[in-house]
């Protein structure tokens, strides 16, 4: 620590051990080892402008009420400069933090259970807010992220927590989680990003209570399930995107009391490579342009006991996709005659007599809602034409 504390010695900054305490303006970068410092910062304001502002080095380590201002200039995804890093910090807290003018607000690394807490922070739109990586068991709670690539970015962090967070403005997701199992994304509301969200190429991860909203752009949607097996999608809000929630190889997931609502297409299944499995139960479907479509000839779904407002109430099952939805799947140009008049009469019509190949999509337990105004409807048209025309040409 003497480096270190010949630093704060030139800054005012006075040292107590295990406590440091920062007052008023501080210049980095500054490099804390101390395993166990409590870093005491209530109003004072840490600035940069080369490389990590902060770095935090050892474990236990507690910073709290502290601002940082800049970073250097590194905006490379996945290794840019950061207002605070940390780096073999395991069980490391960062609570009340707030940074302006950095690539990214905090850098996770081989730290596992650290924990960000309480983080306000704006980015400059080319690299995450929030970059975990190698780092089980962290979280990232109760923030606010605006205008990152990625609000939240994850990889290889198993038992990873994301919860009660605020995602808007974002140049790609709001959260993004890759190669992780058992993580729990609870509670978060993510709005308004140029994608969406996704949690791809895991296993039994939750996501759960989360509001998913106004992704509109023509490759946007609510939440993309990516190459997962025995993941949960629960008791979340997809509203106003132009898809509500793809799955996309997706194995043995379960889809359940979620509202889907307003959207374009408010549930589609796909595959690129792999196959589908799901079971889609006690979901309420409200004004969504379709509520099902189902482009994966051997998906495997299991369609049981959700709500409709366009079920008809007759003791019938209810089909919620419908051969033109198919269609539409292949021959994406067709999205401008989806609510013409005659296809609106076929799918009304399908949907009381399914035919064969669509029967296993059908809902035996169907439960009918009043019928839904569609107001955006136009908006989303359009969204679901863009939308189609990317899932076809992607590749």
């Amino acid at each position: 620590m003497k480096r270190a504390s010949l630093l704060l010695a030139l800054a005012g900054v006075s040292l107590a051990a295990p406590i440091l305490r920062l007052e008023g303006e501080v210049e980095g970068p500054l490099v804390l080892t101390t395993p166990g410092l409590e870093v005491e910062a209530e109003g004072a304001v840490l600035r940069g402008r080369k490389g990590h502002t902060l770095s935090l080095l050892a474990p236990g380590i507690r910073v709290r009420g502290l601002k940082v201002v800049g970073a250097g200039g590194g905006d490379d995804f996945f290794e840019p400069d950061a207002a605070v890093y940390l780096r073999g910090c395991e069980g490391c807290l960062l609570e009340g933090l707030e940074v302006e003018g950095a690539p990214a607000a905090v850098r996770l690394e081989d730290s596992p259970r650290a924990k960000v807490q309480g983080l306000r922070a704006r980015g400059l739109g080319a690299s995450p807010g929030v970059l975990v990586y190698r780092s089980p068991g962290a979280q990232v709670v109760e923030s606010h992220l605006a205008g990152f690539m990625d609000g939240i970015y994850a990889e290889y962090s198993p038992g990873l927590v994301l919860r009660g967070n605020r995602l808007t403005g974002h140049g790609r997701y709001g959260f993004h989680v890759m190669f992780s199992w058992h993580v729990r994304v609870e509670g978060n509301e993510s709005w308004g990003n140029g994608v969406g969200n996704a949690v791809m190429h895991g296993a039994e991860n939750r996501v759960r209570g989360n509001r998913l909203h106004g992704h509109r752009s023509p490759l946007a949607y609510g939440l993309l399930l990516q190459d997962e097996r025995g993941s949960q999608v629960e008791a979340n809000r997809f509203q106003e995107n132009t898809l509500g929630l793809v799955l996309l190889d997706a194995a043995q997931v379960g889809v359940r009391g979620n509202r889907f609502q307003e959207n374009g297409t408010a549930l589609r299944i796909t595959r690129e490579k792999g196959g589908n499995s799901a079971r889609v139960e006690g979901n309420l479907f409200l004004g969504n342009l379709y509520d099902l479509l189902v482009d994966d000839p051997e998906a495997k779904a299991q369609v049981v006991g959700n709500a409709y407002d366009r079920a008809s109430g007759l003791p019938v099952p209810h089909l919620p996709s419908s051969s033109f939805a198919l269609l539409l799947a292949r021959q994406p140009e067709l999205s401008l005659l989806a609510l013409s008049p005659g296809v609106l009469l076929w799918e009304g019509a399908e949907a009381q007599v399914p035919g064969l190949r669509l029967l296993s999509l059908a809902d035996p337990q169907a439960l009918a809602l009043p019928p839904s105004r569609r107001a955006h409807a136009p908006l989303l048209l359009l969204g679901l034409l863009g939308g189609v025309l990317w899932w076809r040409f992607r590749t």
